[in-house]
C-alpha cells in the first residue's frame, strides 16, 4: 500500500457540521470510511471500486446501498464522484488538509495529476491552488522547471566540456 498514510486529520467541527448532521448512520459511517479509508491520498480524492467499498464496510453493505449512500453523500455537498473512473473527492478537503512544506505539496500536486477524471482533477487543482501548500507546490514546479532550462553560462559550459572541444584545447 504506497499511498497509506499515517494519520487522517478530521476536523472536530464535523460533528457539529449542519451536513453531516442531517445524515443517517450508515451514510455518516459510509463519510468516515470515505474520509479515513486506507483508499485516501493526501489529495482528499480516492479510486474505490464498489466492490471493494462495500468488502471494507461489511456484510451490511451490499451494493446497492453504498450506492444511494453514496449518492446522498454527494447531494449533501459531502463528496464528488465521478461513476466512470470510481474516483470520489472529499469536498472541502483542503479546508482541514493543507499544511506542509513545499516538499509535501509537490507530493500532493503528484498525486492531483494522477486524477483520472478529467472533471474531478480540475476541481481538485482549483481546490488545491487555493491554499497556500499549492501555491508552495506552483513555486516550487516553477522553481524546478527554472533549473532544467539551459542558460547561456551553462549552454557554453556544456559545449566547451564536449570530447571535440577538450581535444582542440
Amino acid at each position: 500500500m504506497s499511498n497509506t498514510r499515517n494519520f487522517t486529520m478530521v476536523a472536530p467541527g464535523l460533528h457539529s457540521s449542519r451536513r453531516f448532521l442531517a445524515l443517517d448512520d450508515s451514510r455518516r459511517a459510509l463519510f468516515f470510511y470515505l474520509l479515513t479509508s486506507p483508499h485516501q491520498t493526501s489529495c482528499g480524492c480516492s479510486q474505490i471500486r464498489p466492490g471493494y467499498a462495500c468488502a471494507d464496510l461489511g456484510p451490511g453493505w451490499p451494493e446497492p446501498k453504498y450506492q444511494t449512500c453514496l449518492a446522498d453523500l454527494e447531494g449533501a455537498g459531502l463528496i464528488i464522484t465521478d461513476p466512470d473512473t470510481n474516483e470520489i473527492y472529499i469536498d472541502r478537503w483542503f479546508k482541514h488538509n493543507s499544511k506542509g512544506s513545499w516538499k509535501y505539496a509537490k507530493a500532493i500536486q503528484s498525486q492531483i495529476d494522477k486524477i483520472e477524471s478529467e472533471m474531478l482533477r480540475e476541481k481538485v487543482n482549483a481546490d488545491f491552488a487555493a491554499t497556500e501548500l499549492g501555491q508552495a507546490a506552483y513555486e516550487a514546479g516553477e522553481a524546478d522547471r527554472a533549473a532544467d532550462r539551459p542558460t547561456p553560462a551553462n549552454v557554453s559550459n556544456h559545449l566547451l566540456n564536449t570530447g571535440l572541444m577538450r581535444r582542440g584545447r
